[in-house]
């Protein structure tokens, strides 16, 4: 195990390295993980060239962590301020079995007047066998109950998104075709999913999550942060809590976390 800090296109990051190579970089912007190569070297995630790292928009790719607003299903910015508040990197031990990274947020009731809430948030990014876990923890600090969203918007890379498919997500077996524009919400699905494309096969479990996001903007979709024609390089499948939003009493913790792990 091997940890660094280190720049990233004029953004501060860290980037972990496991015993077999595969290694793992995260901004502390959002504390969103922007690459992931697995130990054959092959890059995981999709992240646009045009999306700068140091802000001050979100970027666009890697896994962005919604909390605590999905979209615009509140009063706040859309998906929440987390993606763009910046994190406390947390170094840890060796001891541990998996090698990880931690990243803490505190956020304040009077910081967000909308979202008058006191609470913690933690991500830990490990390397695991033949894979990727990314687990967020929300700890209510406050005297009040709160609600919120939370989800993992992972832009998975498939080389060519027409020819990918996504199974788990539909009832009876049935195979999710991506040829077409795609966003939706799949509430109340267990998982575990599996991602096959022309770059790579993927299997996707959750835990703690209810939910799943799929979403790929197709070709008429036009971003100042993407190319045209780079939506046919990814396609999001997200771990989230969204359908139903989480409740928390005044002290309680709650915790959800997404595995990405190499296919044959």
């Amino acid at each position: 195990m091997h940890v660094q800090t280190l720049m990233v296109e004029g953004a501060p990051a860290v980037q972990l390295q496991g015993p077999a190579g595969d290694t793992v970089t995260v901004l502390l912007r959002g504390a969103q993980v922007i690459s992931w190569v697995d130990a054959g070297g092959m890059e995981r995630l999709y992240r646009s060239p045009l999306s700068p790292l140091a802000g001050p928009q979100a970027v666009r790719g890697g896994v962005p962590v919604i909390f605590p607003q999905f979209n615009e299903r509140g009063p706040i910015t859309r998906h929440g301020f987390a993606r763009t508040r910046v994190w406390e990197w947390v170094p840890t031990g060796a001891t541990s079995v998996e090698p990880h990274l931690v990243f803490r947020m505190r956020h304040a009731a009077h910081e967000t007047p909308l979202w008058p809430h006191d609470c913690g948030c933690t991500l830990t990014v490990a390397l695991v066998e033949q894979g990727l876990r990314i687990a967020l923890a929300v700890h209510n600090t406050g005297t009040a109950p709160l609600s919120f969203h939370a989800a993992l918007h992972t832009y998975l890379e498939v080389g060519d998104v027409a020819q990918a498919t996504l199974a788990g997500v539909l009832p009876h077996g049935e195979v999710l075709s991506l040829t077409e524009p795609i966003d939706r919400l799949f509430e109340s699905v267990p998982g575990p999913f599996v991602l096959c494309s022309p770059a790579s096969a993927l299997r996707i479990t959750h835990e703690g999550f209810t939910d799943a996001v799929v979403w790929n903007p197709g070709p008429q979709a036009v971003m100042a942060d993407l190319s045209p024609g780079a939506y046919a390089r990814f396609v999001c499948v997200e771990a989230a809590a969204v359908g139903v939003p989480v409740q928390l009493a005044p002290g309680a913790h709650w915790h959800g976390s997404q595995s990405l792990y190499a296919a044959p």
